[in-house]
């Protein structure tokens, strides 16, 4: 149910956005929503709030503010947003075993493959697979847990139900089913290149473990990274198919710089 009090979260979560601290220390300080935005002395546009709520109920999309009880605590230590939007099982975002998989959207054919077994042995061994659905290494971590079972969180750059990466609308259906897409986003939001890097925060924030699969040396991946070990993360790297390659040129900046190597699924657990 979309009560007037979610309404005046959607609010403060468009006032705030990319001010996510100062909204923090002022809810310390005046303890709801309401008092954060009178004290504030701005409102939103009315007609953005309605169109978001009413996006949400067609779609059975939730809203999960910063005081429903299935809000990840773990948002809390990497620059928590207002709220978030999501549509499936929300346990899997507070499951006692999560592994983030990420990597190139250009993956060579061995990462693909080694990620599709190591996906699967994760996923046997009970582990949530975390990912932020770009196509490539992502896509494979996706479909691959739900291939072997398994529950996948997606942590999107966009709105939900935004069709990005193009012809993917049926995997977030299909992710939904059993695990879940998130987004901090408003519903039907278009990509736009700075969402990536702010979404990765929440990927590491999900993640108990953060696996490397295949990264350049200007990878975004590289960015998931710092989150993870800002957050204390442990991250893993898989060995580069070919040490000369500009592709997996960041994987091997990561295991110089001292990440843990994993040949194998049993590395991470």
């Amino acid at each position: 149910m979309l009560d007037n009090e979610t309404a005046l979260w959607v609010e403060c979560s468009i006032l705030f956005f990319g001010r996510e601290e100062q909204f923090a220390q002022l809810l310390k300080r005046h303890g709801t929503a309401l008092a954060v935005l009178q004290s504030f002395g701005k409102r939103a546009n009315q007609s953005a709030v309605q169109r978001i709520l009413a996006d949400c109920r067609e779609n059975g999309i939730d809203i999960i503010t910063q005081t429903d009880r299935r809000f990840p605590s773990t948002f809390f230590a990497a620059g928590s947003p207002v709220l978030f939007y999501a549509k499936g099982d929300l346990s899997c975002l507070s499951h006692a075993k999560t592994a983030g998989i990420i990597g190139a959207r250009k993956a060579a054919g061995y990462s693909l493959r080694v990620c599709d077994d190591i996906t699967r042995q994760l996923v046997q061994n009970g582990l949530v697979i975390v990912s932020g659905f770009a196509k490539g290494i992502d896509r494979c971590a996706h479909t691959s847990c739900l291939k072997a079972g398994g529950k996948t969180v997606a942590v999107l750059g966009c709105g939900i139900g935004t069709p990005y990466p193009k012809g993917s609308l049926a995997l977030q259906s299909d992710i939904a089913k059993s695990g879940v897409v998130i987004s901090e986003y408003p519903p039907l939001t278009p990509p736009k290149p700075e969402n990536f890097p702010r979404r990765n925060r929440l990927i590491a924030a999900l993640s108990d473990k953060l696996l490397v699969v295949e990264a350049s040396g200007k990878s975004g991946c590289l960015n998931t990274v710092n989150h993870a070990l800002q957050q204390g993360k442990d991250v893993y790297v898989l060995p580069p198919y070919d040490i000369k390659s500009e592709s997996c040129q960041g994987q091997a900046a990561l295991i110089r710089d001292g990440a843990q190597i994993a040949f194998e699924a049993s590395d991470l657990l």
